[in-house]
């Protein structure tokens, strides 16, 4: 089952190309820090500053959130900005997510590598995941792209 929820508000609304498979020419334009802001703000938008694994929604009083965008397929590898190929995670889950001791099945469920548990690893909180559905954008055009998640289990997580 996954969990839908209310954006508080907000109404995020996709663009035309949201529906459109990723493709590597919609991201040819080369990395600029405004660029990145504009992903960052799609991606956390999206799943309304709450992070896609543990669910953490944190601000400080200026407004600063707790989880930040993270390529499913790294910019150095697609160029590839498209929200699809991003997902709102905390500092802990997006670094476990990139290291490839977390991953996301085909259902939106959260995967647990094998080596997450091994000594000398504490994982805490991490482990308990593990066939969790993720916390996913309200509009299904802006959920993750599954070719995005099936590259990464391929490649991160082997």
């Amino acid at each position: 089952m996954v969990e839908r929820r209310s954006t508080g508000g907000t109404t995020l609304r996709s663009s035309p190309r949201a529906s459109r498979p990723l493709k590597k020419e919609d991201a040819d334009a080369p990395y600029t820090p405004a660029r990145y802001q504009g992903f960052r703000r799609a991606v956390v938008s999206a799943y309304d500053h709450r992070c896609a694994f543990c669910g953490i929604r944190m601000f400080t009083s200026d407004g600063h959130t707790v989880v930040e965008a993270a390529h499913i397929i790294p910019w150095a590898v697609a160029h590839n900005d498209d929200p699809r190929n991003g997902l709102a995670l905390c500092r802990l889950c997006h670094w476990a997510f990139d290291e490839g001791l977390l991953g996301v099945s085909a259902a939106y469920t959260l995967l647990a590598a094998a080596q997450l548990s091994l000594a000398p690893n504490l994982p805490g909180h991490l482990a308990p995941l593990q066939g969790r559905a993720i916390f996913l954008p309200v509009e299904e055009p802006l959920h993750p792209d599954l070719a995005a998640l099936a590259w990464h289990r391929r490649k991160r997580m082997g």
